[in-house]
């Protein structure tokens, strides 16, 4: 063993690794680890994704800026860990919300603002029930850049519990936190359209897969990283569209392989 992890080693140090990784993407020359996505700027990690900027983690989001681990989101700018927004910004563990700005843990809310924990509400303001011309009113003269505002923000945020874990359309999934659309999953984080995967860390589309970080529609895999698109392998690192392969880096479209690195369609 200590035979093989040595000459594996010394093939990855043989030659420069690539410094992005683009699988079936376009017009995304300044991101990295872009998967059938396009037009995409200063991004990392992005799937299914169009015109986004500066986003992290993030999957099926279109027209967004500044974005993390967000799911079906459009039109969002300065997010994180929202799904199925539309036109919110600044806001963190929302979903199908829209028109909406500094709110936290709203479900089915719209035109709210600095709202925590609401479920299915509109016209609030910090919590606020009002009608709709008082909601513009009072909007039309908050300053976001004010200490007023921040303290504010933070009163209501403090007087309001919020989820310990956040799971949006699931089935028999224990453990883990912001995991959508998924079933028989454990132990899975920032996870998206998962089944009976176990350990998975910042995934999806993945199916029977265990011990996975940054991987996408794998099925059958064990402890691979940053590997997406793959069957049956285990070990990879950096390596896309393979099958029944293992101990493999920086390569792609690989078939029964083993320990292999900076290969592309071999078998």
């Amino acid at each position: 063993m200590s035979q093989f992890i040595t000459e594996l080693r010394e093939l990855l140090l043989n030659q420069p690794r690539y410094n992005v990784k683009h699988v079936n993407a376009e017009n995304s020359n300044y991101a990295d680890t872009v998967v059938s996505s396009r037009s995409c700027y200063y991004s990392y990690c992005v799937f299914y994704c169009e015109d986004v900027y500066y986003a992290r983690y993030s999957r099926k989001c279109t027209k967004c800026s500044g974005i993390t681990f967000c799911v079906e989101c459009e039109w969002c700018t300065d997010s994180v860990d929202c799904i199925s927004c539309y036109m919110c910004d600044n806001c963190r563990d929302c979903s199908n919300c829209s028109e909406c700005n500094y709110c936290l843990d709203c479900y089915g809310c719209r035109n709210c603002f600095g709202c925590t924990g609401l479920h299915q509400k509109q016209y609030c303001l910090f919590n606020v029930q009002l009608t709709k011309e008082n909601y513009e009113q009072k909007l039309a003269n908050i300053d976001v850049k004010s200490l007023a505002f921040k303290t504010k923000l933070a009163e209501s945020r403090n007087s309001v519990p919020i989820q310990g874990m956040h799971h949006f359309q699931t089935e028999n999934c224990t453990g883990g936190d912001h995991l959508s659309f998924a079933k028989n999953c454990y132990q899975c984080y920032d996870a998206f359209n998962m089944e009976d995967c176990l350990y998975n860390i910042e995934c999806n589309g993945n199916k029977d897969c265990m011990d996975m970080t940054v991987c996408f529609e794998a099925e059958g895999c064990y402890s691979c990283v940053q590997s997406p698109i793959n069957y049956n392998c285990n070990f990879l690192m950096h390596t896309d569209q393979c099958s029944d392969s293992e101990f493999c880096a920086y390569s792609n479209n690989l078939k029964n392989c083993f320990g292999c690195v900076y290969l592309a369609n071999k078998e």
